[in-house]
């Protein structure tokens, strides 16, 4: 019988997913969604979500496996009973993250945003942050342009293209057309 109790954070945020099983014993494949990939084993316990249900999970072991890593969660002895968790979102309280200093936030704290560049022209609303080798890019839908379906693409380049993120009225300015 696993002794996992179900229960689900009051503030939640996605760190990661859970890929497919490892070997005989329980192990099983995760992948970290947090920028320093490693940092994901910081904020434990976690949780699982599938299909509406919560699990609250506790580590026994991790390993690097590859890009990724494999875990061994406690009281989990086998591949078939693991294997229930495959494509399961890893997800911590918000409360778990470290205090940030005045004018510091999270990538998650940008979301919904409006991005209005410096002609104060609006370019639409932050939906999603994307990671690529040379800079980090805002991914931008203006819902107010009804012909305009595709979204805007910005890259995250701070006081080259970024002029001003406002905490307090949820808006970031650039130097964008």
């Amino acid at each position: 019988m696993i002794n996992i109790s179900i229960k689900k954070p009051k503030k939640s945020l996605i760190v990661g997913k859970v890929g497919k099983s490892y070997g005989i014993l329980g192990w099983i494949t995760i992948f970290s969604f947090t920028e320093k990939k490693e940092k994901i084993f910081d904020y434990l316990p976690w949780f699982f979500l599938k299909d509406n249900k919560w699990i609250q999970i506790y580590l026994k072991n991790w390993k690097k496996y590859n890009k990724n890593f494999i875990i061994l969660i406690k009281n989990i002895y086998d591949r078939s009973t693991v294997m229930q968790f495959t494509n399961s979102d890893i997800i911590i309280d918000k409360n778990q993250l470290p205090f940030l200093k005045k004018n510091e936030y999270y990538w998650y704290d940008i979301i919904n945003y409006q991005v209005i560049n410096t002609n104060q022209i609006y370019l639409g609303q932050v939906t999603d942050l994307l990671r690529t080798k040379y800079n980090d890019i805002l991914i931008v839908k203006n819902k107010k342009n009804k012909n305009n379906h595709q979204n805007t693409l910005i890259p995250f380049i701070e006081k080259k293209i970024i002029k001003k993120i406002d905490l307090s009225k949820k808006i970031i300015i650039v130097i964008w057309n």
